[in-house]
């Protein structure tokens, strides 16, 4: 499989917030003061793409989480995988102050044999994991009910004694709009902050559903209103009601409504005249999805709307840098919506209202932490009487289970010794397995050449094993000349690498997420052997001839239960070679870039059919100049395959193709060339197919005039000779 060794950082950052998003291995090379470089006051750690952490890890993940604890205020953690639940169980001090918000729990069904991974939500289950309890799943194979496939004791003993965690609504919008991520899955009650001073500030935190106390809400306002919707979560049918009846009370009681952080949900249902308080709500600012054209992500971006009045008046989204790469992002925007903003009127939310709405926060903040001291202090007197209570509660338990008790539990907890299922070796290809064979997925560069080496381990037979193999090693192929051209060319890195990575990562973590579960694998596997049979063709096609592997070995395996044979595997391994003249041939023949007109295309890359299947050959747009004659038409990232009725293959030929097709155009007096492209649409995670038509004036052809014969016999007065001859005309 493809290699795992390396860890790769996303560092997002807004404001006072910053979100790591790691993925890979976390060993001796995390380098914990570079990583922690920049850190304040909120720091979100997404560990769902950590593969594995080593020793040498663990003691730098630990240098990182004390410079972690002193920079910032709070600490969270996202989508934690089993086997770092195992690490804040078992090492002091791993989370540091931090709270984890999500984990992937292991689920085991009994009645077919499915294992699963499953997300939950420490809010939605915060009352059983103190009980060191989580609910069973119904087993989205068979219906029945699945369970944690681990010692609930040990595996939720550093989650049940963690406190609630209850982010700020800052943190709450920051997840939703930057990372895409719901703090709880369930429908979250509405809480609604209010303070009055020289405006009423009125924040949402949570869901609009028909229990939303509008018409409280209503009554009394008056002058100033300030709305925060950065908290603002789903919303109902119902819900969308009760705003705009609040909206009409309001709209005679107030001076102005300023909305603040305003969710897209929001514009998608409510941007409309009657619940805007008659004109008199004000958008301050408002959140859209944007795609980024170099590094290829999706998040949600803020707009405000005094600064950016005077483009989004004609119905036109403004471009934004990207947060994550600084290139240019554009907003996924229906044109319908665009045209509601266009209505929008200026705000005018001058840095006084800015201030005011600062202290506010701050206000809230302060009050918000020293309530939980208050209640640890009332509840500390209770303690006393409690645990004489809990002390007789234990002994009664033990009185109860009793000796047979504790032969039923060891029963139940221990498979009988009847059951174990024992594997064994039962044939190989050869007696004694070559010296070449690797454990690990390597990729090596030995006497002029490049070995891969790679192995599949429970393949159904040696054939569909080499297969697959060959399809991993394809993969390190990807990955090592994709390292070698983006060290040397990061607009490529940003853009070809951009492309492929996300999905290649998403759909690998898909499979490992499932453990052993067969059945489900197999559906994912068959996806990825698809990709990899892509990837050897676009190899082919770069290489010039079809690669295999060079040299194969195999090991036959049993698994036995009761006497019975459950079923047989194959673990395979092999070694790919090329020439390294060869490797580096291809690597400059898919690096090589060639600009046009103010358009820089490079060839298609192999790696890129992870996220553009049945695709071997095109053109990748690296970049467009604004003076381009085809910036109207392509953009960067979109990958050509078609000019005319020629397929693209090679970028330095682009330019010689298009005048060919240009020159047939205007002989034929059809002045256009189609050109057919695919693009990915990364909020949907698809890829498109469309084509574009580049057009030009026709040139006319030259007025052809035949002089007529004279029939004149120059009489009369004035010029008689033939009219063609006449100076004045």
């Amino acid at each position: 499989m493809a290699d795992e060794s390396r860890l790769e950082v996303r560092k997002v950052v807004e404001d006072k917030i910053i979100a790591l998003q790691f993925n890979g291995t976390i060993d001796e090379s995390f380098n914990a003061k570079q990583i922690a470089e920049g850190i304040k006051d909120v720091l979100i750690v997404d560990l769902s793409g950590v593969r594995r952490i080593s020793s040498f890890g663990i003691r730098e993940w630990l240098e990182f989480l004390k410079i972690a604890n002193e920079k910032c205020e709070s600490i969270y953690f996202i989508k934690c995988p089993p086997r770092l639940i195992d690490q804040f169980n078992m090492v002091a001090n791993f989370g540091g102050k931090g709270r984890i918000l999500s984990f992937f729990a292991p689920y085991h069904c009994d009645y077919c044999e499915r294992d699963d991974s499953v997300l939950l939500e420490v809010a939605d289950h915060f009352e059983t994991i103190k009980d060191k309890k989580i609910p069973d799943q119904p087993c989205e194979k068979c219906g029945n009910a699945e369970y944690l496939d681990e010692d609930p004791e040990s595996f939720l003993s550093f989650l049940s004694a963690q406190d609630k965690p209850e982010p700020d609504p800052e943190v709450i919008s920051f997840l939703a709009h930057r990372l895409r991520y719901k703090v709880s899955s369930k429908r979250q009650k509405l809480k609604i902050d209010k303070h009055v001073g020289e405006a009423t500030y009125i924040r949402f935190i949570g869901d609009l559903d028909g229990s939303f106390p509008g018409r409280k809400i209503a009554e009394g306002v008056e002058g100033v209103v300030v709305m925060d919707l950065h908290g603002l979560g789903d919303i109902l049918d119902e819900g969308a009601s009760i705003w705009i009846q609040m909206m009409k009370t309001m709209e005679p009681l107030v001076q102005t409504v300023y909305l603040m952080g305003v969710p897209h949900q929001f514009l998608e249902k409510l941007l409309i005249p009657e619940a805007m308080a008659g004109g008199k709500a004000k958008i301050v600012d408002f959140f859209l999805p944007y795609t980024c054209t170099a590094c290829n992500t999706t998040t949600d971006l803020r707009v405000p709307v005094d600064e950016h009045y005077e483009v989004l008046k004609f119905a036109t989204a403004p471009e934004l840098p990207c947060p994550d790469c600084k290139g240019k992002a554009f907003a996924q925007a229906q044109e319908g919506l665009l045209a509601k903003l266009a209505q929008l009127p200026k705000p005018d939310f001058g840095k006084s209202w800015v201030k005011f709405v600062e202290n506010v926060k701050d206000e809230l903040k302060k009050s918000a932490s020293a309530t939980p001291a208050s209640a640890a202090a009332a509840e500390a007197g209770a303690v006393g009487s409690g645990i004489i209570g809990l002390a007789i509660t234990i002994v009664l338990l033990i009185a109860a289970v009793g000796v047979g008790g504790w032969f039923l539990y060891n029963k139940i907890s221990k498979k009988e010794a009847s059951d174990e299922v024992i594997t064994a070796k039962a044939n190989a290809s050869q007696d004694v397995p070559p010296e070449w064979i690797k454990e690990e997925s390597l990729v090596i560069e030995k006497d002029g050449n490049l070995n891969i080496y790679t192995s599949v381990l429970e393949a159904e037979d040696e054939k569909s094993g080499v297969n697959d193999a060959e399809g991993w090693a394809f993969d390190l192929l990807v990955e090592h000349m994709g390292n070698k051209i983006a060290e040397k060319d990061g607009v490529w890195k940003a853009v070809v690498r951009g492309l492929y990575y996300q999905p290649r990562e998403d759909l690998l973590s898909r499979y490992k997420s499932m453990g052993k579960n067969r059945d489900r694998q197999r559906d994912v596997l068959n996806l990825i052997r698809d990709i990899h049979r892509d990837i050897a063709t676009s190899f082919k096609i770069a290489y010039g001839r079809e690669l295999k592997a060079k040299e194969t070995y195999w090991e036959k395996y049993t698994e036995t239960q009761n006497k019975v044979v459950r079923r047989e595997f194959y673990k395979v391994y092999i070694r790919m070679e090329f020439p390294l003249k060869a490797v580096d041939a291809m690597i400059a023949s898919l690096s090589e870039r060639k600009e046009i007109d103010g358009m820089t295309l490079v060839r298609f890359f192999p790696g890129l059919n992870w996220a553009f299947q049945k695709t071997a050959k095109g053109l990748i747009v690296l970049s467009m100049k604004p003076e381009s004659k085809f910036n109207s038409l392509l953009k960067p990232s979109w990958i050509l395959t078609h000019l005319g009725s020629n397929e693209l293959m090679v970028a330095t030929e682009f330019e010689k193709q298009f005048e060919s097709e240009r020159k047939l155009g205007e002989e034929k007096k059809v002045c256009s060339i189609p050109i057919s492209y695919k693009y990915w649409k990364p909020e949907e995670r698809i890829a498109q197919a469309h084509a574009a038509a580049y057009t030009w004036a026709c040139p006319k052809d030259p007025t052809i005039i035949v002089r007529p014969p004279s029939n004149n016999t120059n009489t009369g007065p004035g010029f008689q000779g033939n009219i063609w001859d006449d100076p004045t005309k």
